[in-house]
């Protein structure tokens, strides 16, 4: 169910043109992947006597010491009622401190309840608290050419700085 919501979001939304990204889609790079089968999802259920925070960061600490063979993006998700906005924020917080940016990753996270907006286009998946786990320099290297076509142009410098980690 959760790879299936994932897939149905990539094709439905985050591959479809936008005025707001300069006609390029929300993620230009997701169907792609989607293809390729370069896309690994994880979805997550509790388990007793661990917190889903603490599962995520687990969870994060697995896949960037095990990279899945052939992928380029890890998707980790749970129902949004396990866990709250701010611990998933927690999550990815304490990972990129501990072990994160040391093993060149970039953790991004999409929950329900934190609505992440570019004028007038909402970008949240709406279904799933999500983590993102990518590596660094790829996704780098893709913003810089998302950059050069002016996909950006329409992102307010607080959000544009928050994605981009600036």
């Amino acid at each position: 169910m959760f790879q299936q919501h994932i897939h149905n979001w990539i094709e439905t939304f985050l591959s479809v043109p936008s005025e707001t990204f300069n006609n390029l889609p929300p993620c230009p790079f997701a169907k792609q992947a989607m293809i390729e089968n370069k896309i690994q999802c994880a979805e997550l259920k509790p388990i007793e006597h661990i917190s889903m925070h603490d599962y995520f960061i687990a969870e994060l600490e697995n896949f960037s010491y095990h990279w899945p063979k052939g992928k380029e993006v890890v998707i980790i998700g749970c129902n949004p009622e396990y866990i709250t906005s701010e611990e998933l924020s927690m999550a990815v917080e304490t990972s990129t401190t501990r072990f994160l940016s040391q093993r060149g990753y970039i953790a991004l996270e999409d929950h329900p309840d934190e609505e992440e907006k570019v004028k007038d286009v909402v970008l949240n998946n709406k279904q799933y608290a999500v983590i993102f786990l990518q590596d660094a320099n790829k996704l780098n290297t893709a913003r810089r050419a998302l950059h050069s076509q002016n996909y950006y142009v329409n992102w307010d410098e607080e959000y544009y700085a928050d994605v981009l980690d600036i």
